[in-house]
């Protein structure tokens, strides 16, 4: 059996937010990511730093095809998914375009 890294903290990427949010460093484990708020239209996701320092969404392996942590909704958003598997880096949580106010989004360690 794999043994992955646990991490039991919660990760505040962005509170009553309306711009991408500023990088925070996590662990690295299996998360869950907690979205809500108004969109508004604008294009949200979930992003991880390369080694390279270039920014770029974060992909994962989800209900059995590659899922990719990207959302344009009209209007509301209220939203969990989960598990996601990420690595020790820098993520934050990304938002351009459309007219979003009030956006929460944390990323919570299932460890």
């Amino acid at each position: 059996m794999p043994v992955r890294r646990a991490d039991d903290e919660v990760y505040t990427l962005l509170f009553n937010g309306s711009a991408t949010g500023s990088a925070v460093a996590i662990r690295g484990g299996e998360y869950a990511l907690q979205i809500d708020g108004t969109a508004g239209g604008a294009t949200i996701a979930l992003q991880m730093r390369t080694g390279a320092g270039v920014w770029t969404e974060v992909n994962f392996y989800g209900h059995g095809a590659q899922q990719l942590l990207a959302w344009t909704p009209a209007t509301t958003i209220t939203l969990s998914v989960t598990p996601i598997p990420l690595p020790a880096c820098n993520v934050r949580f990304s938002i351009s375009g459309g007219t979003p106010s009030g956006l929460t989004a944390s990323l919570v360690g299932l460890g």
